[in-house]
């Protein structure tokens, strides 16, 4: 369904995970969908890590012909598993523009999350294995922060994890330039990459930002130690930016 009849501007509902879903007047768009996405709601993949493509790859083994906005590599990769009907970045899908730039990610082990993910592995070598397993068999390549554009002009930017403390400088100036002002600014927190946050958010010149939670439950299913967002939305409030805490069930609507 296309929601036409829908009341509000724009719904933001955090699914658990990495997935948000983005309510609106047409089709609902889904940010890395942990579950099956619904009807003709539009997938937008950010990454190729297992929770991120979870609910896609469910729908394409359950003969449902998803829509999937992703990068090039990770289409190919999907479409190895069944019919999708896919999309690129910088195109439109139901007058919503999506437009996205990769950027590089946290590395997967620093010295210090070596240390945990070996500690955690010795405590679940099954799951261990089977995440190297699906990491063997995923297409390279980075992550994305993503832009949409609604048909009324508003921006939704999702910058995903990109904030972090090994950001190349050059990437912050250019995504500050593209995606600075928007409507809505989504920022996900690596583990221990809260100062970095902190640090260029402000730059970001959003209206509202919701400080979101997008990678604990991977981490408590891994036996890797989390953390709280609230230190960091609080500093970001003392700064006079209108910051919240964005997780799982957590909700917000405008009109």
């Amino acid at each position: 369904m296309s929601h036409e009849d829908y009341p509000w501007r724009l719904r933001l509902h955090h699914k658990g995970y990495a997935s948000v879903l983005v309510e609106r007047r047409g089709r609902w768009i889904r940010f890395d969908p942990y579950e099956a996405p619904e009807g003709d709601d539009v997938s937008v993949l950010t990454w190729t890590e297992a929770e991120r493509c979870r609910g896609v790859i469910e729908a394409i083994r359950a003969g449902g012909r998803p829509t999937v906005v992703a990068t090039p590599p990770t289409r190919m990769w999907l479409s190895e598993k069944g019919a999708v009907d896919d999309c690129s970045p910088g195109g439109k899908v139901d007058k919503v523009k999506i437009d996205a730039i990769e950027y590089q990610p946290v590395p997967y082990a620093t010295a210090p999350e070596a240390v945990m993910k070996a500690k955690a592995a010795l405590l679940n070598p099954r799951l261990a294995l089977s995440r190297l397993k699906g990491r063997a068999e995923q297409p390279k390549g980075n992550p994305l922060a993503v832009m949409l554009t609604l048909p009324d002009g508003g921006r939704l930017v999702h910058l995903n994890c990109s904030l972090h403390r090994r950001a190349d400088p050059a990437w912050i100036d250019r995504a500050v330039a593209l995606f600075g002002g928007a409507d809505w600014l989504i920022v996900g927190v690596d583990y221990g990459e809260g100062e970095a946050v902190m640090e260029h958010v402000p730059r970001f010149n959003a209206k509202l930002v919701l400080i979101a939670d997008l990678v604990n439950e991977t981490r408590r299913d891994l036996g890797l130690p989390t953390f709280i967002l609230t230190p960091i939305v609080d500093r970001l409030v003392e700064m006079k930016i209108a910051a919240h805490p964005f997780v799982r069930e957590a909700s917000f609507r405008f009109e």
